[in-house]
């Protein structure tokens, strides 16, 4: 399996009669340049990005030539098919999948099979990235993404419904070796009801990040 168990958000990620008809993400995903994929994955109806920035205060910081500090964290609804076929396709393109020969083709196509076909009917996932150019925090948000626990993020991070309010998590994996980020995992229902559909304008995500104590506090609309 190439990716963690991924799960799917109710009618905001998996229906693409919402989504505009000159979006790109209504053609096939092999057909997408990679202009395109990053697109998909930073700036889309399933990703966004926050970034927070501070004042050098130190020369001493190992930051030659930078003019400030920045903390940037890259939220995604994994469950969404779109973000885990912009992955594939950029799996594709960074190995020239498209000058294979067909069986060389095949056989990269059944390796991410189960990542895109994954069953996602009961929980969605939001995937997170980080990057920064301050070298201590960087060393020190490693192991706290690593170490964390869905016990000790509870209280740090919440998918919100218009109807339902906050909606705890249920499950959290560590960053993966495949560059997805870590995972948070919440359930699709809340006592029977959805926590998305066609009636609510919007979801947020709600993350205070570990070591920085920064709110990532970003709203998902429908289509």
């Amino acid at each position: 399996m190439i990716f963690p168990r991924a799960l799917l958000l109710c009618v905001l990620l998996s229906s693409a009669s919402w989504l505009l008809a000159d979006d790109f993400w209504q053609q096939p995903f092999d057909t997408w340049k990679r202009e395109q994929v990053v697109r998909m994955l930073n700036d889309s109806p399933w990703a966004q990005i926050e970034t927070f920035t501070a004042p050098i205060v130190s020369k001493d910081a190992g930051l030659a030539g930078e003019k400030e500090l920045y903390y940037r964290f890259t939220a995604r609804f994994f469950s969404a098919r779109p973000v885990r076929e912009a992955y594939v396709r950029m799996a594709r393109l960074m190995n020239n999948y498209d000058q294979m020969a067909p069986d060389q083709r095949q056989e990269f196509d059944k390796r991410f099979q189960r990542a895109l076909n994954l069953d996602v009917a009961d929980r969605v996932i939001v995937a997170v990235e980080y990057a920064t150019n301050d070298p201590n925090t960087s060393r020190d948000l490693r192991p706290a993404f690593e170490l964390a626990t869905a016990e000790t993020l509870k209280q740090r991070v919440y998918l919100i419904s218009q109807r339902l309010g906050r909606v705890e998590l249920l499950e959290y994996f560590p960053p993966s070796a495949d560059g997805t980020g870590a995972k948070f995992v919440f359930p699709r229902t809340v006592h029977g009801q959805p926590i998305f559909g066609p009636q609510d304008k919007e979801i947020r995500f709600d993350f205070t990040t570990p070591v920085t104590n920064h709110r990532i506090f970003l709203a998902f609309k429908s289509f």
